[in-house]
């Protein structure tokens, strides 16, 4: 899967994987206690916002109704901490590696650096 340094979810390989993927984050975060019930409120009421006709449309015209959706979505995973986030996203992908030890794969041990100086003559 292709992940960026610092990504906390990794690329899905097509845009439905990426949504089904994102769907089920967000499901298995919204019933986890170590997620803030104020977090929580962001996908609710972005669905809300899409279910229900109300007359904010009118105020803002300019927030397509499924971009709310996908920016509360967005800023609901921000919110969430990261380990649990990790934790997820490993039982999702049914990988053995965190996020965190991907990333140090790329990353010399300390046995590896060798420790030197340059002398100028």
């Amino acid at each position: 899967m292709n992940q960026k340094p610092g990504q906390l979810i990794p690329a899905q390989p097509g845009m439905l994987q990426e949504l089904t993927f994102r769907a089920k984050l967000i499901f298995r975060l919204m019933g986890d206690r170590r997620v803030s019930p104020l977090v929580k409120l962001l996908p609710v009421a972005g669905l809300l916002y899409w279910l229900l006709p109300l007359p904010i449309d009118n105020m803002i015209p300019v927030i397509d109704d499924a971009a709310l959706v996908w920016l509360t979505s967005y800023f609901f995973i921000e919110l969430c901490p990261a380990d649990v986030i990790r934790e997820y996203v490993k039982e999702l992908t049914g990988s053995n590696n965190t996020i965190v030890e991907e990333a140090r794969q790329g990353a010399p041990e300390a046995e590896e650096v060798i420790d030197g100086e340059v002398k100028e003559e």
